[in-house]
């Protein structure tokens, strides 16, 4: 049995492109050079959320776990603040590896990385490329192609209240899903103009509890009860509920598509029916051309419960754990 708290922790800092990124590794205690692995968490995050879950529980497993603030995030430098842009959480993650591989008390011959929600399939993207990477681990991914993005802003129309059923519920129709992306775009657009002619930076709020009106959608990166039900209780802890509006422009125009279809590193992938566009979960996993692949389906639990209840973080990392372990001896 895994023992509970076998890890120390330590506040870090390394720099990527230009920037400092704010991290905190968690080292077990009874492991000589343990392997390492770097954590991506969901669109928006900070490292206190799902990273932490899952790095600690790493650590417990005999890893050194390291989990960051990306550029203009939370503790971590940049600006203009609060860019939403997968490209650069990905060079902040591949920042990271470069860090466990500088500090010589980490295995470089056995680096992982796992990612949730969107971290998930950014983590299968830098996988693709970067060959220090043994193996990859993605949680109910956020599973980035156009038809996912549309399902995303359709999801924060529908007027979810606990103990319905969501899968029910009824969603914007295909057309009107084409016209708020599109109208996300346009609003983005404007933005980053305004930005490059004045240096101002336009700013919503990235979660709103109010389902997002089908027809003319939300000012929110993240409009609708779903989402809130848990990114809410976030907004009382510090967590800044804004977002640059101009990065839409950054954040719709990455796909994890290409990158996957050439991933040739064993790639564990944990979700379900209950998760992010499962479909697109399923077209991912069936695209990575390497046999040695493996899917978790658990239509047991939902989204969300995957970032941090303890039961579901439990079981997921004794699957990521089980999984890096075998690649790790071959």
């Amino acid at each position: 049995m895994v023992g509970h708290g076998q890890y120390t922790t330590e506040k870090v800092t390394y720099p990527s492109h230009g920037e400092t990124i704010a991290g905190i590794l968690y080292r077990p205690t009874k492991v000589s050079n343990p392997p390492g692995v770097v954590l991506i968490g969901p669109y928006s995050f900070v490292k206190e959320q799902a990273p932490l879950q899952y790095a600690t529980r790493l650590a417990d497993e005999g890893y050194a776990a390291l989990i960051f603030d990306p550029r203009t995030v939370g503790e971590s430098t940049g600006m203009p603040r609060r860019l939403e842009n997968p490209k650069m959480k990905n060079e902040d993650a591949v920042s990271g590896l470069d860090y466990l591989v500088s500090r010589g008390d980490v295995d470089k011959s056995n680096l992982f990385l796992v990612g949730v929600c969107q971290g998930g399939p950014e983590s299968l993207d830098i996988a693709s490329y970067d060959d220090r990477v043994k193996a990859v681990a993605s949680v109910t991914g956020y599973f980035r192609d156009r038809e996912t993005d549309i399902y995303m802003i359709c999801s924060g129309c529908v007027a979810w209240e606990p103990g319905a059923d969501i899968a029910s519920m009824k969603m914007p129709t295909p057309e009107q899903g084409e016209a708020l992306y599109n109208a996300r775009l346009e609003r983005a657009q404007k933005a980053r103009d305004l930005y490059e002619k004045t240096g101002e930076v336009v700013y919503q709020p990235l979660v709103d509890p109010k389902a997002a009106d089908p027809t003319t959608g939300s000012l929110a990166g993240l409009p609708g009860p779903v989402v809130w039900s848990w990114y809410g209780p976030w907004t009382l802890k510090n967590f800044e509920n804004r977002y640059a509006v101009m990065s839409d422009l950054d954040h719709f125009s990455y796909t994890t598509v290409p990158g996957v279809a050439k991933l040739n590193k064993p790639a564990l992938i944990i979700h379900g029916d209950n998760c992010m566009n499962a479909a697109a979960a399923k077209r991912h996993f069936d695209s990575i051309p390497t046999k040695n692949k493996k899917l978790v389906w658990n239509n047991e639990v939902s989204h969300f419960q995957h970032y941090d209840q303890p039961d579901c973080v439990d079981r997921n990392v004794g699957e990521i754990a089980d999984w890096f372990e075998k690649q790790g001896r071959s």
